[in-house]
């Protein structure tokens, strides 16, 4: 059986280490069916990678890469949640992302995509869901992007 962290490795990724929850929550929630990660940062080996404003001290493209990072780091979650089986996952649900930005900063959605792909990369149709990408002028630790998602997992 394929697992998750083979598909990253093919897709040129590494896959990262678990975070450790920076609060009073655990980093993720089953339920029956239905899998719940909490909001991920852009943390590498319990260091965050991308601290700072998009738009401001921060590019665009450092955005994508915080998100994509916060998406490798939803998918350790996940993997660590199922057993690490691809056939776990019977659908990504929905992301909802944060970004850290300028108060004219309009390209939340664009810079949410890198965790998008990645999911849709992973999972084929499966990594295909719903979304909402939103702006705020200060995220916990001064994280670029922080992003929560819902799977459905087989029973």
């Amino acid at each position: 059986m394929a697992t998750i962290k083979d598909r990253v490795a093919e897709l040129g990724f590494e896959f990262p280490e678990p975070n450790v929850p920076q609060g009073s929550y655990t980093p993720f929630v089953r339920t029956g069916n239905l899998l719940f990660v909490a909001g991920q940062g852009p943390r590498l080996r319990g260091a965050l990678a991308y601290k700072g404003t998009v738009g401001g001290d921060l590019s665009f493209e450092d955005g994508e890469k915080a998100a994509q990072i916060c998406g490798l780091n939803i998918l350790r979650q996940v993997s660590d949640a199922c057993g690490g089986e691809i056939a776990s996952v019977a659908r990504v649900v929905r992301l909802a992302g944060i970004v850290r930005c300028t108060p004219d900063f309009e390209r939340h959605a664009a810079v949410m995509n890198a965790a998008s792909n990645l999911m849709k990369s992973v999972f084929g149709e499966r990594g295909i869901h719903a979304r909402i990408a939103t702006g705020s002028p200060s995220l916990p630790s001064g994280m670029a992007v922080e992003i929560e998602a819902l799977f459905e997992l087989t029973v």
